[in-house]
């Protein structure tokens, strides 16, 4: 054999391990990236954040009562950024879902997020069912008795079925509701706490609105937060259809919107139609979403492949901070 014979094959081999090495750190690198940390969302226990959670609603009716069955795996935890800022944060609390965020927290279809501000606050929705919400609340370390206002974005039992309780531990808030409740429902609180029918945009605490009554079927109201990167959008179950109450926001208050989260309203919809409305909210120039509640399983998953690290995983006791 000559040394030619004998040098280049061998030179062949060095090169192919060189190739396999190099190939080997790019997809580390790239599996790196896919799962950084959203700087939105404060979280005790990281899990997998490829995991969207394993509650199913997709064949359940929002007025039917039915529940998910309770699953102890969390959804995904994401942690803060270091040297994020602690001063002039808005927090938003999920205190209440179908879908399990926090270790401990119970679940149950329906929705209720608490939002602080300084020394303002306000309880979007009340979930489907009283012990459960004030048992998460403490869990969460909220006194039910301190709530200065509530906000109930539609008149269904899974968003405002834990009010009376609230207001049994002695709470006094202000309760904002839009007009086409039922007047059995604002005489039978009105008689327990001062009722306000809202208007568009009418304030409820220092950065805190409602985007006020949008027709549909329910009508529904969003809780508005006028944050630094632009609003925050908080829905309850988006009967109107999510996109359009985020475009009445943006209207409303010509801003941006920066985040959109709660229930979507699309447990029953077709992959081609979530994909619509995708496209619809980043025309609109919405840069974050965390669906939840009755989203749907598959809707969450386009959801989630679609807006990448921009998604945020939310569920009975999610965090968020935003820098107001």
């Amino acid at each position: 054999m000559s040394k030619c014979d004998w040098f280049y094959p061998r030179t062949y081999a060095v090169l192919l391990i060189f190739i396999f090495i190099l190939v080997g750190l790019t997809a580390c690198q790239m599996g790196s990236l896919s799962t950084l940390p959203n700087p939105l969302v404060k979280a005790e226990d990281p899990v997998d954040p490829t995991d969207i959670g394993t509650a199913h609603i997709d064949s359940l009716e929002e007025t039917s009562g039915a529940q998910p069955t309770p699953t102890t795996q969390e959804t995904p935890g994401l942690i803060p950024t270091a040297g994020e800022k602690k001063i002039d944060m808005i927090k938003i609390t999920v205190i209440f879902d179908n879908y399990p965020y926090k270790d401990g927290m119970s679940t149950a279809w329906g929705f209720s997020a608490f939002v602080t501000y300084k020394d303002q606050n306000v309880l979007f929705d009340t979930g489907a069912e009283g012990l459960m919400l004030l048992d998460n609340m403490e869990k969460m370390n909220i006194n039910p008795a301190e709530v200065q206002n509530v906000v109930l974005s539609h008149e269904h039992k899974d968003h405002t079925g834990g009010l009376q309780s609230l207001l049994s531990t002695g709470a006094d808030p202000k309760i904002y509701l839009p007009p086409s409740f039922s007047s059995s429902f604002k005489a039978q609180f009105s008689q327990q706490a001062d009722v306000i029918e809202v208007i568009p945009g009418l304030p409820i605490a220092e950065r805190i609105s409602t985007t006020g009554e949008i027709q549909g079927s329910p009508p529904e109201q969003a809780l508005v937060i006028d944050a630094t990167r632009g609003l925050v959008v908080i829905t309850g179950c988006a009967h109107p259809g999510v996109e359009k109450m985020v475009l009445a926001a943006k209207q409303q208050f010509h801003e941006d919107v920066y985040l959109v989260m709660g229930g979507f309203h699309l447990g029953k919809a077709s992959h081609h139609e979530v994909d619509k409305i995708i496209t619809e909210l980043k025309r609109i120039g919405v840069v974050q979403v965390g669906p939840c509640h009755c989203t749907g399983d598959q809707s969450i998953r386009y959801f989630k492949e679609a807006f990448g690290e921009n998604f945020i995983s939310v569920g009975a006791g999610t965090v968020i901070e935003i820098e107001i």
